[in-house]
């Protein structure tokens, strides 16, 4: 008995701990704690022109994004890439590619244990190639804020040509954060779960049941999912370019994000969702309570089964007023 009420006196200390860290004092880039998550064009450029042979600069870019002018030496990973093939997964769209997929990619782009990973894009892509990278075990992954766009308002020269192909990497991808992919079941028992949070990283008319995307066979939401638009954590004028620390600290407070409660998301494939995560893991939040649902609506909708929801009020989180400028 001692022992049941000793663990469970250490377990409420240590959660204690975790959100008196989320909600201390930022200090790191832009405030962040996980400052150096994110790298800016400035730095990456000095670090590129000092030939790190350590380092492979990823444009997580759609063909046309890439050919229309990309960081010099970098490879593109478009989304296809990391997709693994629908009749693998009941066929749902979009699911991350398996270990040993991932493990071929990534060795085809020279990339070793050590190697540390900038990765960039002109919207939404790069968090969620980071969550791979980070769910698969490497480490050293940081974003470039700003993207594409931030490298040429920096006045540096793009390149139209793909470069060569490295030399091939080492690195062995295995399941490193299992709590950060959910799947369905996951989602379903958070009907009647009071210690956490469900949010909707998708676009108004998405959530409200307006509009319905590809791969999705019914349109609405979870009914229990909270809306909170992706955009909300970057730039209005750059959507590749993170808030700060404190602009991320108030959006989070007006939606009403809790640091005590699992965080879950979702949205149309599980992509925009690690936008999301992404500004909670600057902010501090520990990843293990941080928590993507993979297949997303697509996954969802196509589960007649499930419950769904539709239609809205005038006052969703995307009429939130907020200070991305």
């Amino acid at each position: 008995m001692n022992f049941i009420i000793i663990n469970t006196i250490c377990t409420v200390l240590l959660l204690f701990v975790s959100v008196a860290t989320i909600l201390a004092e930022d200090s790191g880039y832009k405030g962040f704690k996980r400052g150096t998550a994110l790298i800016t064009a400035k730095e990456l450029k000095k670090k590129l022109d000092g030939e790190n042979k350590n380092l492979i600069v990823l444009a997580a870019e759609s063909d046309v994004e890439y050919r229309l002018g990309h960081i010099p030496g970098s490879h593109q990973v478009d989304r296809p890439a990391i997709e693994a093939a629908p009749e693998t997964q009941n066929g749902i769209t979009g699911n991350i590619i398996d270990a040993a997929g991932f493990t071929r990619l990534a060795r085809s782009l020279g990339i070793n244990r050590d190697t540390t990973v900038v990765i960039y894009d002109t919207k939404y892509d790069a968090t969620r190639l980071w969550w791979a990278f980070t769910y698969y075990g490497k480490n050293n992954i940081r974003l470039l804020d700003g993207g594409v766009k931030a490298w040429r308002d920096a006045g540096y020269t793009v390149d139209l040509f793909a470069p060569d192909k490295p030399q091939p990497g080492s690195y062995t991808a295995s399941i490193a954060k299992p709590t950060l992919r959910v799947d369905t079941a996951d989602i379903l028992r958070l009907k009647t779960a009071h210690s956490s949070q469900l949010w909707d990283a998708r676009d108004r008319k998405e959530y409200c049941g307006e509009e319905l995307k590809k791969g999705a066979v019914r349109a609405g939401r979870i009914p229990w999912g909270i809306h909170s638009p992706w955009l909300q954590f970057k730039k209005k004028e750059n959507q590749a370019e993170w808030l700060s620390a404190a602009e991320v600290k108030s959006v989070i407070e007006k939606l009403g994000y809790d640091p005590a409660k699992e965080q879950y998301f979702y949205c149309q494939s599980g992509v925009r969702s690690t936008q999301a995560i992404f500004a909670l893991y600057l902010s501090g939040w520990p990843l293990e309570r941080l928590h993507n649902y993979d297949s997303s609506w697509i996954g969802w909708s196509r589960d007649q089964r499930l419950p769904i929801d539709s239609g809205c009020s005038e006052n969703v989180a995307s009429e939130v007023s907020l200070t991305n400028k």
